[in-house]
């Protein structure tokens, strides 16, 4: 097998280094990344004088005491034979109390590689994510739950914090597999470093790279690695198709007498499109007020933009996490900073309040609700009186108001849905909903007051120890 010339091929054909004249291997010294950093620098050779400048940059996370430090001296070393400069930050180690998870070491490895660009003015971060990468991603997005752009999964290009005028972050592996880098690497005589921590099954994605897709491959389908890698191209293909006719949809909504630091759309032209494309002209216009934070829609982030784009619902103000609101002003959705977005603020009472089981009652927006462990008589007819199961309320009680994007799983229902819905169904009005108290446990609803009880919380029908929730108006409680 020609590696280097398939290599050559790869980038060629994806422009990954296209203009580029300095490029940064992030480079662990494990076999995936030590390959990256042998393919890169021949590749860059055979270029000659006009290749780009190569550097080498290393994180020591500090989590396995002197190993981590002999990754270190072992990527120096590499970087040293292959004549590139070499760059490395050492981490303040954690404490056993309190790990460092992969998700938070990413993060910090990537708030590096950005600090690493701004002071060598790099055009290029070229990570070693390749095809087993892609397939462990996919599958772990899928079983936490996600989207089109999820399923898309690790892109083989992104600006790196976001702005397309950013250095590029490149992943030139994403066809290669974990084992022909290991081939590769075998062939030169390579040595690399072993972490052992990648052998754990306490980390969720060695657990899929060691047991689910194994028993996947031997037990429902062999091809199933290919499988997911189609499913992924698919998605990206259709995340690009979106994304298109997002800006198509954004040029066509926008209004151009917007406030300084606003965005205002028409709301009659955001509805001429689907809501998948809605979610990509709000995504747009994040990336736009918040440039480098990011730009996917979370499915709560999208149903807050789309409760505010209802008007029939009296919400009309949303805060969508990071300093960005919307509010709906009669015919237009205003984005905006802080206080910048416009509309009314809701009138529903912000605080919460604490439900203590057993304790003295919760007094919210006109209601005093009680808690009381007793035994379960069954079933009542009283709209104001429900009885949850004791064992379900792990997190404790809460009464507040509703929010945007919030969910139910009514009693008897097949499975949730929004409470916007919920309550338009069971004939509350649009103009009383918000001083409808909600009984929470967490982020779940546990009881819609006067309405109906939520099904993770109902009592079995053979009966367990049960909280008995209460109800009424505080002028019919003195």
């Amino acid at each position: 097998m020609d590696y280097p010339g398939r290599f050559a091929r790869d980038c060629g054909e994806g422009e990954f280094l296209a203009g580029a004249g300095r490029i940064l291997v992030a480079c662990s010294g494990g076999a995936d990344s030590t390959a990256l950093a042998l393919l890169l620098s021949g590749y860059l050779d055979a270029l000659g004088d006009a290749s780009p400048r190569l550097y080498i940059g290393h994180v020591n996370h500090a989590l396995r005491g002197s190993a981590s430090d002999r990754d270190e001296s072992f990527t120096r070393e590499l970087a040293r034979e292959l004549g590139a400069k070499f760059l490395s930050v050492r981490l303040p180690a954690t404490s056993e109390a309190q790990p460092l998870s992969e998700g938070r070491a990413r993060e910090l490895r990537y708030e590096v590689f950005g600090r690493w660009a701004a002071e060598h003015r790099l055009d290029r971060i070229a990570t070693a994510h390749h095809r087993d990468d892609q397939q462990e991603t996919l599958l772990l997005r899928l079983c936490r739950g996600t989207g089109i752009a999820g399923l898309a999964g690790i892109p083989a290009s992104r600006p790196l914090d976001g702005e397309e005028a950013s250095p590029r972050l490149v992943r030139p592996l994403l066809g290669w597999s974990r084992a022909e880098l290991l081939d590769y690497l075998e062939s030169r005589g390579q040595s690399f470093r072993i972490d052992r921590t990648n052998d754990s099954l306490e980390i969720p994605r060695n657990r899929v790279r060691h047991e689910v897709l194994p028993l996947l491959e031997e037990h429902v389908h062999p091809g199933v690695r290919s499988s997911l890698s189609h499913l992924a191209g698919q998605a990206a293909e259709l995340q690009g198709d979106l994304e298109a006719l997002g800006r198509r949809a954004l040029a066509a909504s926008r209004l151009v007498d917007s406030a300084a630091g606003e965005i205002s759309l028409s709301r009659e032209a955001l509805l001429c499109w689907p809501p998948s494309v809605r979610r990509e002209v709000y995504a747009a216009v994040a990336r736009e007020l918040r440039p480098g934070a990011g730009g996917f829609f979370t499915r709560r982030e999208l149903e807050s933009v789309e409760d505010v784009l209802d008007p029939g619902d009296a919400i009309a103000r949303a805060d969508l996490g990071g300093g960005l609101r919307v509010g709906r002003v009669r015919e237009r959705l205003e984005f905006g900073l802080g206080d910048a977005a416009g509309g009314p603020r809701e009138e529903v009472p912000r605080q919460e309040v604490l439900l203590q089981v057993d304790g003295e009652p919760a007094v919210w927006g006109g209601w005093s609700l009680s808690a009381r462990r007793e035994p379960w008589r069954g079933p009542g007819g009283d709209s104001f009186e429900e009885w949850i199961d004791e064992a379900s309320l792990g997190e404790g009680l809460l009464v507040r108001g509703r929010l945007p994007g919030d969910r139910v799983w009514p009693l008897g229902a097949p499975g949730s849905k929004k409470l916007k819905e919920f309550m338009r169904e069971s004939g509350v009005p649009s103009g009383g909903r918000d001083g409808v108290p909600l009984v929470v446990s967490g982020d779940k609803i546990v009881w819609v007051v006067g309405q109906r009880l939520c099904q993770p919380f109902s009592v079995p029908a053979g009966g367990a120890p049960a909280v008995r929730l209460r109800a009424c108006r505080l002028e019919e409680a003195s």
